[in-house]
């Protein structure tokens, strides 16, 4: 099984696929299963964490948390959140936005 940062590297080719494509809906997918699979790893590493498998439900336990930086609770909720009634999204730019929670992620596993 690859590990976590060879499948976020899997997930980032498809993102920037559906961003050449001028898809913005997988590509906002794609952002969510990147910053998805970096909350799953650290929940291997930290069991005691509340996050959930499901990674809309890890967004918004991130979101949520006081013991996240401000930045990154503001990353999780633009991911997390329902796309506008003229389906525009929080997130003008998804794989930042999914970039911030893998650093975070990176910086705890590495602490």
């Amino acid at each position: 099984m690859p590990n976590w940062k060879t499948e976020i590297e899997r997930e980032m080719e498809r993102a920037r696929e559906a961003e050449r494509r001028g898809n913005a809906g997988r590509l906002r997918t794609c952002a969510r299963r990147i910053a998805g699979i970096a909350l799953k790893q650290m929940q291997q590493q930290f069991p005691q964490l509340q996050l959930s498998s499901d990674y809309l439900s890890a967004l918004y336990a991130v979101k949520k948390s006081d013991s996240v930086p401000p930045h990154v609770a503001e990353a999780a909720s633009r991911l997390q959140a329902r796309l506008s009634e003229n389906f525009t999204s929080p997130s003008s730019d998804p794989l930042a936005d999914a970039m911030i929670i893998v650093e975070f992620v990176e910086q705890r596993l590495s602490a």
